[in-house]
Parts: structure tokens; C-alpha cells; sequence
């Protein structure tokens, strides 16, 4: 089987659908006996490209670096297409190209541009509708990363349940055996006990109630750590959530941080929060708890799949929040229930979810769909 895979936000800084389309591949090639031939589509020129180390792995580059990668995707692409042999066409996010008659997959990881329309730009968030519509009803599947949000695809876009395949991502192994290494928390201004709150910064995200229930609930000298950029509508909204709290002086704001900080941040949490009025998955509470720190969170993601029984889970609601964190604070089999997730997670490896998707993928081209 030889699959295209459109593969441009593998270049430059990984984005989140590069970290997933580079988690399968990897995943892929620990599978004993794999006759796949991937072949990734590049927009820009060559680079040192480390997943075409892997075997079966080769690379296309169109050598078109300053094309918009839509425009690319739309306009270009298919006439790259027509130039190979290929069985089948994988997009890692999203969209699809207007194609041959060539068998395609397309993974939609959320539909936050149809839920929460106040978040995107108007022009933006009309392009991604567009985009992921004309994809979800062209797809020969559609992949999601968890069955609410196969729920939420058949509903919103009345796709054929039958059409739709589930295949989770794996948490990074590096968080399994993190270190909260005092120097790199001393460079971030970071002091223990502290609460963590990691990810870009929402309205989805709820903090306003995260530092509600961070002051009302959390003792001193215990900090709040915010880290992740600023993604409000609204310039100064976060700071002025900051400044009315009384616990003003306990909270700490970091922008951005590298990912070789991040795992030290969650293994020197005493707990992470990450609540959110909608989410495609939700990684960072699955990251937090592989590193050994329990997590608050909301229903709608990814753990309500992983570990239907687990009990750190709250409504948005000030006083569920609230009672929610102190209930995890003072839980003394917090570190028992953290373990047993651990271990769930620790069977959830990027092989594990590579299989689910090549049979996925094999599903397709077993329905007899014609080559392109």
C-alpha cells in the first residue's frame, strides 16, 4: 500500500497536528511486517527531515516555500498528485484537496470553529468551516481522536457514524520518567508547592474560574502558575482575572514555554488544572499524570475515554471547581489514582495507535475503492 501523506505542518516548528502526524509515523514503523510505503508531501524545500530515516518513509518536496499552505493544498497539490501512483491519501488535519479519484482519509481532531465561532477570526473561521465540511462529506473516513467528538461529527455535520473511525493519540514517553529539576524552575521564576495551569490561553479555557477557585481553595505559600500565550480576545483580560484576585500576589504568569521545560513544570506541580467549555482531546491532563501529578479537569475529553472512573473530574461551575480542587488536595489516595491512570496510559503507545490507523486506512482500500 503506498499512502500520500500531506505533510507541510511537518515544516518548521512542529504544530499539534505535526506532533500527531509524527507520533503515527514513529508508531508505524515499530509495527512488525508493515508493507506501507509513506510517501510525505512537503509544500516547502528539502530539510533534514528525521522521519525519513524511518524505513518506508520517503519525501516530496514541491520546493515552493512561501506558498500559504491552504492555497497550497487547494491549488497545487492535486497536480502534484496526478504525477504519482498512489493507493490512498492521508491528511493529517482537517482538509482535503480538490483530488483525482484517489482514495482519501482526513483526521478532524475538533469542530471548535463550528462551537465556539467567537474564538476565530470571521474570515478564518469561515475558511476552516469550509475547509473541514468539504473534507468530512469527500473522505472515504474520518478519523477523530475520541468517541464524544464522533458523536459531536455525526451530529454537526450529519456524517454516517459507520464512516467515522477513532484513533487516540499516545502521550509522549518522555513524560513518563520527567525530573522537576530545581535550576530549570528557579530560571522560570517557579517555586514549589505550586499549581499548574499549561496551554494557550482560551476563552474555552476557563481560567477565570481556575484562579476563583485557586484563591478561595488553595493555602499559602502555594503559587498558581499560568503558562501558555495569550489567545484572548480581549488584550489585558487575564491580567485584570490576575489583579482582582486576592491571591494576585501567589500567581504567577509565564508566556510560552519550550517543550523541554514542560515536563519539569508538571513534575513539580503538586496538581495541574485544565478545565474547558469544549476540547477535540485534551492532552495536557494526560501529560500531567504521566509525569505523576494529578490533574483537574473537565468531562469531554480524552480521559473520559481512557479512565471513565476518574474521580478529579468537575462541572464549570464556581463551586464545583472550587470543591472539585479541594477534594484533590486532600485526597489521600490522590498518588494511588494518579498510578493506576499511569498505567493506563503507559499501554496507550504511539505502535498501539498506529495500528488502530493503518487498519483504518486498510478499511478503505478493502471497500474495493478504485486507485487513483
Amino acid at each position: 500500500m503506498r499512502v500520500g501523506v500531506i505533510a507541510y505542518e511537518l515544516e518548521g516548528a512542529r504544530s499539534g497536528v505535526g506532533r500527531y502526524l509524527d507520533g503515527l509515523l514513529r508508531g508505524a514503523a515499530e509495527i512488525d511486517g508493515s508493507s506501507i510505503e509513506w510517501q510525505l508531501l512537503f509544500k516547502g524545500d528539502p530539510t533534514e527531515e528525521p522521519l525519513l530515516d524511518l524505513p518506508g518513509v520517503s519525501g516530496l518536496y514541491d520546493r515552493r516555500p512561501s506558498a500559504r499552505p491552504i492555497a497550497w493544498e487547494q491549488i497545487r497539490l492535486p497536480r502534484v498528485l496526478r504525477r504519482l501512483e498512489l493507493d490512498l491519501l492521508f491528511s493529517p488535519g482537517y482538509s482535503l484537496p480538490i483530488a483525482p479519484a484517489l482514495p482519501q482519509v482526513v483526521t478532524l481532531h475538533d469542530l471548535s470553529y463550528e462551537h465556539l465561532r467567537h474564538e476565530f477570526r470571521p474570515r478564518e473561521g469561515l475558511r476552516r468551516r469550509l475547509l473541514a465540511r468539504w473534507a468530512a462529506k469527500k473522505a472515504d473516513r474520518v478519523l477523530v481522536d475520541t468517541h464524544a467528538m464522533a458523536a459531536d461529527l455525526a451530529r454537526t455535520y450529519r456524517v454516517d457514524a459507520a464512516k467515522i473511525g477513532v484513533v487516540p493519540l499516545a502521550v509522549d514517553r518522555r513524560f513518563f520518567s520527567p525530573t522537576a529539576e530545581a535550576g530549570v524552575l528557579h530560571g522560570l521564576g517557579v517555586r514549589p508547592p505550586y499549581l499548574l495551569c499549561l496551554g494557550s490561553v482560551l476563552p474555552r479555557r476557563r481560567l477565570d474560574l481556575v484562579i476563583r477557585a485557586f484563591a478561595d481553595t488553595a493555602p499559602e505559600p502555594t503559587q498558581l502558575v499560568i503558562a501558555g500565550r495569550d489567545r484572548l480576545p480581549e488584550s489585558g483580560r487575564l491580567q485584570s482575572w490576575i489583579d482582582a484576585s486576592p491571591a494576585r500576589d501567589r500567581i504567577a504568569r509565564l508566556d510560552y514555554v519550550p517543550e523541554t521545560v514542560i515536563t519539569a513544570l508538571y513534575a513539580g506541580a503538586d496538581a495541574s488544572i485544565y478545565l474547558s467549555d469544549y476540547e477535540g482531546y485534551g492532552l495536557p491532563p494526560l501529560e500531567s499524570l504521566a509525569a505523576g501529578t494529578a490533574a483537574l479537569t473537565s468531562p469531554g475529553m480524552a480521559l473520559d475515554d481512557l479512565v471513565p472512573d476518574y474521580p478529579y473530574r468537575v462541572e464549570l461551575t464556581p463551586d464545583a471547581v472550587g470543591r472539585g480542587l479541594r477534594r484533590l488536595l486532600d485526597d489521600p489516595k490522590r498518588q494511588a489514582t494518579v498510578r493506576s491512570a499511569r498505567d493506563v496510559l503507559r499501554r496507550l503507545t504511539w505502535k498501539a495507535c498506529a495500528e488502530r490507523f493503518i487498519d483504518e486506512l486498510g478499511s478503505v482500500l478493502n471497500r474495493g475503492t478504485p486507485r487513483g
